[in-house]
C-alpha cells in the first residue's frame, strides 16, 4: 500500500469520529484528501489543519483568560531588532557593538537563532558562554535571550514556544493524523503530544523513490537545454506536441524564484493557463512596479528620472483630467529639478516654470509637497510609517488595473496594521527602505496553493508531488539546484548546538532530513515523468552537471544499477536551445515564431533566401537597410534629408510673409546643420535634458547665464532709470543686486552643499566685477534692455530685408545702446570666450546672422514704434563680461545688409525645397544631441556635397556655406 492507501485505511478505522489531518500546509492536506476521494470515493469527518493553526485555536481561550497576546513571528523580528540596539548601547563590549551592524541581514539571522533556541526549550539561564567558540558571542546570545524573555513577560506577550503552558488536551474523541514530521523542534512535538495525547497517529511516507518498486513503473523522459529559458521552451514545445489535458500536468521547480517567472512568461505567450502555488513577485502587477519604483526614488535621493519612468510605464497617475502623462513628463524633464526633495518644492513653486506650465507646476507642487509632508527626514524614518505612506500612495497615485493591484494594496495595509502595535524604532531612510523592500519582496500575487481545473500547476520541489496528476515535469535537475548544501549557522555552530542543548537540531541532520523527505515525497508521483535541467548557465557562463538523482531515475527505468553519468550523457543527447536547430529529426509543431524561423532556416535544400524572408517579415528592418544603402550612394535622397517637397509654412522668398515665424537661432542652426534643424524645429524631437546630480556643481550653464543676464539688466535699469538717463555707476548697488539674485537663486535652486554654493557665488561676484569695470569707462547711453522684437499685441514683428524679402521674426535683444545722435549699437551677452566669434568671418557661412538681423530688426522697431524715426543701428557687439571672457568684445559694423538679404533668401529657398542635409563641419557632430540618430551621416555627405548630380538641390546652401 502506498501513502494514500494507508491514510485512507486509518481514516476508515473509525469513520464516525472526527479527525484532524496535521500537515505542513493546507494545500498539501487538501490535495491528499482529493486523491483519497478520487481513488476511494467520499470521506467525511476529516479536517485539514496546520500545527500552528491547531495550536492557536486550542490556546485562544486560555490566552484571553490570562490577558496575554500572541506575538507573531514577523512582529518578534522587530522586537529582536530593538533589543539588539538596546544591548549595543548598554554594552559597548558586546558581540554586536555598533548600530550600523544591526542591519536587516544580521537581525534576520539573530532572530532565527533566538527563535530556534526558544523552540528547543532553551532558556537564557541554560546558556553558558564558555561553551561557544567565541565567548562574547555566547554572552551576547545569553543576554539577548534574557532581554527577550523579560520583554515578553513585561508586556503580556508570548510566542509560539510559550504556548506549551497554555495548551489543553483535546476534550472530545478527535483522532489526530499526521504525516511523518520532518525537522520538528522539541516545542512542536510537545504541543502536538499535549493536545492529541494517545490519539496521535503518525503516517509514514513511502521509501525513497530510488528504492521504490512502484515508482520504477513510471514512464520517464529526460532532456537538457542550453539555459533555463531554452529548458522551459522545450518543455512547452512537448506540451503542445503531445495533446493531453492541461490539468494532468504538474511542474515541480527545484529553484522556484529562478524558474517561476520564466514559466509564467512562456505560459502567457503560448496561451496556456497556469497556476502558481507560491504566486509571482509583485513586479508582475502595476502597483508592485509602482511601490518598488517609488522606493528606489526615495533611496536614490529623489531623482526626477524615476518619476518620468513611472509616468512613461503607466505606474503613476497625477489627478488631472486635462494633462496627459506626456505633459507631466515634459514638465518634469524641463523643470531642472534633477535631484533632492528641496529642489522639488523650490523649483516647482518658483518662476522657473514657464508661464504656459504654471498651472501644471502648481498642481505638481501640491502633489509632491503632500508626499514630502508625510515623509520624515534625517534618522526619523520608520518602516511601519513608510508602509502607511506607500498604502496612501497606491490609493491616490497608482492606476489600479487588476485584482492583483488591489490585493497588493490590501497586503501592504495588513503589514502596516501588523507592525502598528510593535516597537519599531526610528532609523535612517536607507535602512527603512531596505526593511520595507524585504517585506515587499516577500509578498506574492496570483497565489493558487492548490491546482485548478483546466490549468497547469506550478509548484516547488519541496512542496509538490501531492496533486496526483498523471504527468509531472521536474524542472532544474542540475547538481547545484538539486543539492541541499550544508551551511553552518554562524551564531549556532553544530558543536555549539551540541553543548547548549541536545534538543537543538544539528545542521547536517536537518539537511539529511530535508533530502530524505523530498526523496520520499517523490515516490508519490505516478504516471509520466519529465526530467530536465539547464546544462549551461548563460548568466554565469558556466556548464552545469545533472543531479545524481537523475542518474538514479535512469537506472530505475533501465533496471541497471551499473549505469553511470556517461550513459546518462548518451541518453540526454544534444542540449536544446531557444532557437533549436540541432534536432531536425524531431518534427514537432512550432511553438512560436522563433521555432517557425528555426524550421525555415533549417531547410536542407539550402535554396531559401534568408534576407528576403527577413525583410518581408520585418518591413522596418528592410526600410533601415534601404536607408543605409541610399545614404552611402552618391545621389542625394530622402534618406539624406532631401524631402523634395515645398514646405509652405516657412517664410517665402517671393516678397510675401510665410505662415510661420522664425527665430535667428533657427536660421543659424539650419545653416550649421540642416538635419539638426529638421529634428529640432520640424519634427519637434527634443533630446532628453534631465539634470544629473553633481556634488561639485550648483548651477547648470543655462541657469548661470540666465542669472548673469538678470543681474546685468537689473543693474543697468537702476543706474540709468530704465534707460532714460546716463549711467550713474555704483559698485555697492551692483553688489546688493548680486547678493539678492544669489539669495533668490539659492532658494529656487538648492545647492548640493554650502561649499559649492559659496564657491560658485564668488565666481559670479567676480564676473559681475568684470562687468562693472567694463561699464564704468563707457560713454554710450544704454537705453533698452531685453528688448522683445514684436508687435504691441505680442505677435512676432514683420521684418523687411534688402531685396524685398519679408519674414516674421521673433526674439530678444539683450541690450541697445545709443552711441550718437540717432545712432545705436546692439549688444548680446555671452558667458563663454571670444574664440568662436573672433576667429570666424562676418557671417561664418550663415551660422552667425544674429548681429546683422537684430540690427535691422531693432532699427525698424524704433521706426515703427516712433521711438526714433531717424534711428540707424550701425554696430553690433558680442560682449563677454565674465572672468572667462576677460571682459572682451567682438564688434561688427553693420555695412553688409545687401549681402545679408541674399544669404537669408538662399537659406529660406533651401528650406522651402525641403533640403535638410547634415553639417559640413564633421567636428560639430561630437557634441550634437542627435548623434545617436544620424551616426556617421555627415561623413557620408562629404562626397555628395561636391557631386555634380546634386548641384541643383544644394546650390543655394553651398553658396551660403562659402560666405565668410
Amino acid at each position: 500500500m502506498d501513502l494514500i492507501d494507508r491514510l485512507y485505511q486509518k481514516i476508515k478505522e473509525d469513520p464516525l469520529s472526527p479527525k484532524m489531518l496535521i500537515v505542513p500546509s493546507y494545500s498539501q492536506g487538501h490535495q491528499l484528501l482529493e486523491q483519497i476521494c478520487e481513488r476511494f470515493g467520499s470521506i467525511f469527518n476529516v479536517q485539514v489543519v496546520t500545527l500552528q493553526g491547531m495550536v492557536h485555536a486550542n490556546t485562544a481561550f486560555e490566552l484571553s483568560r490570562r490577558k496575554i497576546r500572541l506575538l507573531e513571528d514577523e512582529q518578534a523580528f522587530w522586537v529582536v531588532r530593538q533589543l539588539m540596539l538596546h544591548q549595543a548601547e548598554a554594552d559597548p563590549q558586546s558581540y554586536i557593538t555598533q548600530k550600523s551592524m544591526v542591519n536587516p541581514g544580521v537581525v534576520r539571522k539573530v532572530h532565527q537563532s533566538l527563535i530556534e533556541l526558544r523552540m528547543a526549550g532553551v532558556r537564557s539561564g541554560e546558556i553558558y558562554p564558555k561553551a561557544f567558540s567565541n565567548e562574547n558571542k555566547g554572552l551576547f546570545l545569553q543576554q539577548l535571550l534574557g532581554r527577550y524573555e523579560t520583554f515578553l513577560r513585561e508586556h503580556g506577550l508570548t510566542d509560539l514556544a510559550g504556548l506549551v503552558d497554555c495548551c489543553m488536551p483535546a476534550a472530545n474523541d478527535t483522532n489526530f493524523l499526521i504525516l511523518q514530521p520532518t525537522g520538528w523542534s522539541r516545542t512542536e512535538r510537545c504541543l502536538v503530544e499535549k493536545i492529541a495525547g494517545s490519539r496521535l497517529h503518525i503516517i509514514d511516507f513511502d521509501e525513497a523513490f530510488y528504492t521504490n518498486g512502484r515508482f520504477s513503473n513510471n514512464q520517464f523522459t529526460m532532456f537538457r537545454a542550453a539555459g533555463s529559458l531554452a529548458e522551459v521552451r522545450e518543455g512547452f514545445r512537448r506540451m503542445q506536441a503531445e495533446p493531453a489535458p492541461l490539468d494532468h500536468m504538474e511542474i515541480l521547480l527545484s529553484d522556484y524564484e529562478r524558474y517561476a517567472p520564466v514559466i509564467h512568461s512562456q505560459a502567457e505567450a503560448s496561451g496556456i493557463p497556469s497556476t502558481f502555488s507560491y504566486g509571482l513577485p509583485i513586479t508582475y502587477c502595476t502597483a508592485g512596479k509602482a511601490v518598488l519604483a517609488i522606493l528606489d526614488w526615495i533611496e536614490e535621493g529623489y531623482p526626477v528620472s524615476r518619476l518620468t519612468e513611472m509616468l512613461r510605464h503607466g505606474c503613476l497617475k497625477i489627478p488631472d483630467q486635462q494633462a496627459s502623462a506626456g505633459d507631466w513628463i515634459r514638465l518634469l524633464e524641463r523643470s531642472g529639478i534633477g535631484w533632492g526633495r528641496h529642489r522639488y518644492v523650490a523649483i516647482l513653486y518658483s518662476r522657473n516654470i514657464g508661464d504656459e506650465q504654471q498651472e501644471m507646476g502648481m498642481k505638481l507642487h501640491e502633489v509632491i509637497q503632500g508626499w514630502f509632508d508625510n515623509l520624515p527626514e534625517g534618522s526619523e524614518w520608520r518602516p511601519d510609517q513608510l508602509l502607511e505612506w506607500l498604502s496612501d500612495f497606491v490609493e491616490q497615485h497608482v492606476p489600479v488595473h487588476s485584482s492583483d493591484d488591489q490585493s497588493l494594496k490590501t497586503a501592504i495595509q495588513s503589514w502596516n496594521t501588523r507592525l502598528s502595535g510593535i516597537m519599531v524604532g526610528p532609523m535612517t531612510s536607507e535602512w527603512a527602505v531596505r526593511y520595507v523592500k524585504e517585506i515587499l519582496n516577500s509578498l506574492r500575487i496570483r497565489v493558487d496553493a492548490t491546482p485548478k481545473p483546466g490549468a497547469v500547476h506550478v509548484t516547488s520541489i519541496h512542496n509538490g508531488g501531492f496533486s496526483g496528476r498523471y504527468r509531472t515535469w521536474i524542472v532544474g535537475m542540475d547538481e547545484r539546484a538539486w543539492s541541499v548544501p550544508v551551511k553552518q549557522d554562524p551564531l549556532l555552530l553544530d558543536e555549539e548546538r551540541t553543548a547548549v542543548s541536545t534538543h537543538l537540531q544539528l545542521i547536517r541532520k536537518q539537511v539529511k532530513q530535508i533530502r530524505s523527505a523530498r526523496d520520499a515525497r517523490l515516490s508519490l508521483i505516478c504516471g509520466e515523468i519529465w526530467l530536465s535541467f539547464a546544462s549551461y548557465d548563460p548568466g554565469e557562463r558556466e556548464s552545469r552537471s545533472p543531479a545524481f538523482e537523475m542518474l538514479q531515475m535512469m537506472r530505475l527505468q533501465a533496471g541497471d544499477d551499473t549505469q553511470d553519468f556517461s550513459d546518462l550523457e548518451r541518453v540526454l543527447g544534444q542540449p536544446y536551445s531557444v532557437m533549436d536547430v540541432l534536432h531536425p529529426e524531431e518534427r514537432r509543431s512550432t511553438y512560436d515564431e522563433i521555432d517557425a524561423w528555426a524550421q525555415y532556416l533549417r531547410d536542407p535544400s539550402g535554396t531559401r533566401d534568408g534576407w528576403k524572408a527577413v525583410s518581408h517579415a520585418y518591413p522596418a528592418l528592410a526600410q533601415g537597410y534601404l536607408a543605409r544603402v541610399n545614404r552611402q550612394d552618391e545621389r542625394l535622397s530622402i534618406y539624406d534629408g532631401w524631402l523634395r517637397m515645398n514646405i509652405v509654412e516657412f517664410p517665402s522668398t517671393g516678397g510675401t510673409l510665410g505662415q510661420k515665424a522664425i527665430s535667428v537661432s533657427q536660421l543659424e542652426k539650419y545653416a550649421a546643420c540642416g538635419l539638426q534643424y529638421y529634428f529640432y524645429s520640424v519634427l519637434k524631437l527634443r533630446p532628453k535634458d534631465i539634470p544629473v546630480f553633481d556634488r561639485a556643481r550648483w548651477l547648470q550653464s543655462d541657469e548661470r547665464g540666465t542669472l548673469l543676464h538678470h543681474i546685468y539688466r537689473e543693474y543697468l535699469e537702476e543706474v540709468t532709470e530704465s534707460g532714460t538717463k546716463p549711467s550713474q555707476h555704483d559698485r555697492r548697488k551692483l553688489q546688493m543686486i548680486v547678493d539678492q539674485a544669489l539669495d533668490d537663486a539659492a532658494q529656487s535652486i538648492p545647492a548640493p552643499s554650502e561649499h559649492v554654493l559659496k564657491k560658485e557665488s564668488e565666481d559670479i561676484r567676480r564676473d559681475a566685477e568684470v562687468f562693472y569695470m567694463n561699464e564704468e569707462g563707457k560713454t554710450e547711453q544704454p537705453c533698452y534692455f531685453e528688448l522683445e522684437l514684436g508687435t504691441s499685441e505680442g505677435e512676432p514683428m514683420e521684418l523687411t530685408l534688402p531685396g524685398g524679402i519679408q519674414m516674421r521674426l521673433k526674439g530678444f535683444v539683450d541690450r541697445v545702446d545709443r552711441i550718437g545722435p540717432h545712432e545705436y549699437r546692439i549688444i548680446d551677452y555671452k558667458t563663454g570666450n571670444t574664440k568662436r566669434y573672433a576667429s570666424s568671418g562676418y557671417f561664418s557661412g550663415g551660422t552667425q546672422l544674429q548681429h546683422a538681423l537684430y540690427a535691422i530688426a531693432v532699427e525698424q522697431w524704433l521706426h515703427v514704434t516712433g521711438r526714433d524715426p531717424e534711428a540707424r543701428v550701425t554696430e553690433a557687439e558680442y560682449a563677454f563680461p565674465t572672468v572667462r571672457g576677460r571682459g572682451e568684445y567682438v564688434r561688427r559694423n553693420q555695412n553688409r545688409r545687401q549681402e545679408l538679404g541674399d544669404i537669408v533668401s538662399k537659406l529660406l529657398d533651401s528650406m522651402n525645397q525641403g533640403v535638410f542635409i547634415p553639417t559640413k563641419d564633421i567636428k560639430t557632430c561630437t557634441w550634437c544631441n542627435y548623434q545617436a540618430v544620424c551616426g556617421a551621416h555627415a561623413e557620408w555627405m562629404v562626397n555628395k556635397r561636391g557631386a555634380a548630380v546634386n548641384a541643383a538641390a544644394l546650390g543655394s546652401l553651398r553658396e551660403v556655406e562659402e560666405i565668410d
